[in-house]
């Protein structure tokens, strides 16, 4: 069974998915999961504190159900300071982690989702702002498998037009590509915005040119949060796979396996 490899059950702070439901859901959608929880030391909870879990617990509770239906990992928000980088680092490998996702939802301590970024940034500059952001934090991270939702503003931000073209920004867009490859990270298809054809259509033009380049590997993730949207759009983002000419991976003990 092919894997979904971006979940976040109850120790992530936006999450409350226990582990039965997920499991269940999952095997009734003829998939594997791998978990991967939200740990960003650059973004706050409503607390003041860092959003983490406790990594040792989530081993020692998850542990017994570990195998080939279920894999344990991470999902990392990133950051290009050095502090956060050298911490980040020693999470990712000096843990058993089977797969370890990169994000950026936060450029530093600024939230790239808020609503004050429409007040003083167009579309043009905003996405501008983000892709160099991106693409900069991949050459100062290039310990991660994976890189999530490139087009994860598209979610939340208020333009007009949200949708991320990759005919509106080429030159930024292969940079980042050319990141990704270079380092041997794979592009994520995440399958949150893939079912409105909009967003689908943005992020296929990105897919297809990260394979014009040289790119080979994605990875499938459903970022999924409750039980209900498990396998929802799966069969979406496979179709969008095979039509952009690549190849669906997961990774078990941080190594690449092929997800036929």
């Amino acid at each position: 069974m092919p894997f979904d490899t971006h979940n976040h059950t109850q120790f992530s702070f936006d999450a409350d998915m226990q582990l039965e439901e997920a499991r269940n859901k999952a095997a009734q959608q003829g998939l594997n999961l791998i978990l991967t929880e939200h740990y960003d030391l650059n973004e706050r909870q409503e607390d003041g504190s860092p959003v983490t879990f406790p990594i040792e617990d989530y081993f020692s509770t998850y542990a017994p159900y570990r195998g080939d239906h279920l894999l344990l990992g991470i999902e990392l928000g990133l950051d290009d300071r050095d502090s956060y980088i050298k911490r980040n680092r020693e999470i990712a490998e000096h843990h058993p982690f089977d797969m370890v996702i990169g994000s950026v939802h936060n450029i530093r301590d600024y939230d790239i989702c808020s609503d004050e970024s429409r007040n003083f940034l167009s579309k043009p500059d905003f996405f501008a702002h983000y892709l160099i952001y991106a693409e900069h934090t991949i050459h100062k991270n290039p310990y991660i498998d994976t890189f999530a939702h490139i087009d994860y503003p598209c979610r939340y931000l208020s333009y007009s037009d949200n949708v991320l073209r990759y005919g509106d920004f080429p030159v930024l867009i292969d940079n980042f590509l050319y990141a990704l490859i270079h380092r041997d990270i794979c592009l994520e298809i995440n399958l949150r915005l893939l079912d409105q054809e909009a967003f689908r259509s943005g992020f296929s033009g990105i897919a297809r040119r990260y394979q014009e380049l040289g790119g080979k590997y994605v990875t499938i993730g459903g970022d999924n949060h409750t039980p209900e949207t498990i396998g929802e759009k799966y069969k979406l983002g496979r179709d969008l796979a095979r039509a952009c000419g690549l190849q669906p991976v997961y990774f078990k003990n941080r190594k690449r396996v092929i997800d036929d």
